[in-house]
């Protein structure tokens, strides 16, 4: 059941670098420890926020998925919605829904903080 969800999740790198101009520096909403947030908008014209994961995380593919899909379960109004992931080309990229008026960075670097910190 957990496969078939994390596959209904997956996007693939090349439609993030699409949405994303090729992670252009006009795109980018803001960057913290944890990596970079850009804005995209997808070729259905949902507009997304791509939260592309340091390289140098120590993280595992198997926990990177396991996180998703945490993330995933976690619906609650004041939290950013967990649109899907791209693990691909050594990426770790998470895409949310995209809050205009917010600050992004908020919302996703907050989550990581809980997060990690729950550990």
């Amino acid at each position: 059941v957990e496969e078939t969800i994390a596959k209904s999740l997956q996007f693939d790198f090349e439609t993030i670098r699409v949405a994303t101009d090729n992670f252009s520096d006009a795109n980018k909403l803001g960057q913290g420890g944890f990596g970079a947030v850009y804005k995209g908008m997808l070729s259905n014209g949902e507009t997304i926020a791509v939260k592309r994961l340091s390289k140098n995380s120590k993280q595992g593919e198997i926990e990177f998925k396991n996180e998703v899909l945490l993330l995933a379960r976690l619906q609650h109004r004041n939290l950013v919605r967990l649109l899907g992931f791209c693990l691909e080309r050594k990426e770790r990229i998470l895409v949310y829904e995209f809050v205009p008026n917010a600050s992004l960075d908020h919302f996703i670097f907050g989550m990581f903080t809980l997060l990690y910190s729950l550990e």
